[in-house]
């Protein structure tokens, strides 16, 4: 006799491909993934040639900027450009509300520019037509059509009472189901997952992305797990429901609870509870720290004050004039660490409050099961905000290399007071290598998102428990 299991299975597919609900749900949600992956994929190729482009020509012009004061090529500045990752054609993430450049200058932290979300309008807010939020969001409700008549039609018909007679238990025909739904999405979407498995190894080692394979299949298995989850509840609540109209009713509440009242609920509750403070005041904060010191009783000109007196009695001479350093050089570079210093205190309290933000969103998973699949889905896809502060805290770390090899030249190389008369080449230039960024590693990204991982783990237990019970305290067909 053949198993139960894949008999009960391909009864329910044969079934599910008769619906032509079932059947205009499933090319429609075909047709969705083709066209976000495409358009991921031309805005990839788009805009990975813009940046490599742009990113040659600030090189270019930083390299032939011509002799000058290594100070004023450290005002010269340079752009630096955020790559587009491969995996963002999949999950575009906040990729379209982060900057997609920054100037580098010396004593300023410029913000990040051109934010492409700048370009759309204000529905831009409620998500951008992409791969992964079409298996996030809308494969859900193509699963709720396929399971709520799981437990329900049988009993209405009454084959329920026909398979128990025949000596079936309901755990067969209850993984029967779960996995006849699970053939029919998995037919569906791995054609999408093949092709992301044949991009990954297309990658070259100049993409931003260190371990794209690891990525992918961690994608898939989170995935899948996430369906999974939603086949089983549907399947649940299929079992629980009276009658097929209540199971449809209480699926599609919890869909629309689960993917979108909890979520933009948790989001305006974290702005609310740990709201972030203006730009304007931001600023002004560090500015003010700099200018009279962090304990605000020693303002800059004390410090410089207090730097001269260290270099001439080092040194053992009465005039700066006479030290074997331009003193100028020390001066502007020890301003630059201080700046960085109170730049590192204001940034740091700032990523504290996107922490406590994003710590609700992490525990909320544990009430919606999308969060999860959302926010891991980001970071694997290197297009969420752990992602984008790592880019920062690059670019700053270069920035601040590139500023200290200016003025470490100018301290060594000219004298105090004759500004204008020393001029760097073409050789100092080489010395700041040209700006190249890679992700962290997937381990560091499945460790900041340890809260979801273990939120997904205990939605698929809780499911298994609810179903396992339900087997067993189902009643008795009469």
């Amino acid at each position: 006799m053949k198993n139960p299991v894949f008999l009960i299975a391909k009864k329910e597919i044969q079934i599910a491909l008769r619906q032509k609900l079932i059947a205009a749900l499933a090319i429609v949600i075909m047709g969705l993934l083709s066209v976000a992956l495409y358009a991921g994929y031309i805005a990839y190729t788009q805009q990975q040639t813009v940046v490599e482009n742009a990113q040659e020509k600030s090189r270019k012009e930083w390299l032939e900027q011509g002799d000058k004061h290594p100070h004023i090529a450290a005002h010269y500045g340079t752009f630096v450009f955020k790559p587009k990752t491969i995996l963002s054609l999949f999950d575009f993430g906040l990729d379209t509300f982060t900057g997609t450049s920054v100037y580098l200058e010396a004593h300023y932290q410029h913000e990040f520019m051109f934010r492409p979300a700048q370009d759309h309008s204000s529905m831009i807010r409620f998500g951008e037509l992409s791969a992964s939020l079409v298996l996030q969001v809308l494969i859900p409700l193509l699963i709720i059509f396929l399971a709520f008549p799981a437990f329900t039609e049988e009993r209405e018909n009454g084959t329920l009472k026909l398979l128990v007679s025949q000596g079936v238990s309901y755990t067969p025909i209850i993984w029967g189901k779960i996995l006849a739904y699970l053939s029919i999405l998995f037919a569906i979407v791995f054609p999408f997952f093949a092709l992301a498995i044949i991009l990954s190894t297309g990658i070259t080692t100049s993409d931003s992305i260190p371990d794209p394979w690891l990525r992918v299949l961690f994608l898939i298995l989170i995935y899948a797990l996430y369906l999974l989850i939603f086949v089983s509840f549907s399947v649940w609540v299929s079992i629980q429901s009276s009658t097929g109209r209540n199971a449809l009713l209480t699926l599609l509440t919890c869909w629309i609870l689960f993917t979108i009242i909890i979520p933009k609920t948790t989001a305006n509750l974290g702005e609310s509870l740990y709201p972030l403070p203006s730009m304007k005041i931001y600023r002004e904060a560090i500015q003010k720290d700099i200018r009279n010191g962090l304990d605000g009783k020693t303002p800059k000109t004390t410090r410089e004050e207090q730097l001269k007196k260290k270099y001439l009695q080092e040194y053992k001479v009465d005039s700066i004039h006479k030290l074997p350093l331009n003193f100028e050089g020390i001066r502007m570079q020890v301003g630059e660490d201080y700046g960085n210093k109170v730049y590192d205190i204001h940034w740091k309290r700032l990523i504290k409050i996107f922490d406590k933000q994003n710590r609700i969103s992490s525990l909320s998973s544990f009430i919606t099961p999308y969060l999860s699949i959302r926010n891991v889905s980001m970071g694997l896809t290197a297009t969420d905000l752990h992602t984008s502060i790592h880019f920062q805290k690059t670019t700053e770390k270069y920035r601040r290399e590139l500023i200290r090899k200016m003025n470490h030249d100018m301290a060594q190389n000219s004298r105090y007071g004759e500004f204008y008369e020393y001029k760097a080449s073409k050789n100092l230039w080489k010395t700041v290598n040209g700006f190249r960024y890679k992700t962290m590693p997937v381990y560091k990204i499945l460790l900041l998102y340890r809260i979801e991982l273990l939120s997904l783990c205990c939605w698929a237990i809780l499911i298994f428990f609810l179903l396992g019970y339900s087997s067993r305290k189902i009643k008795p067909v009469l």
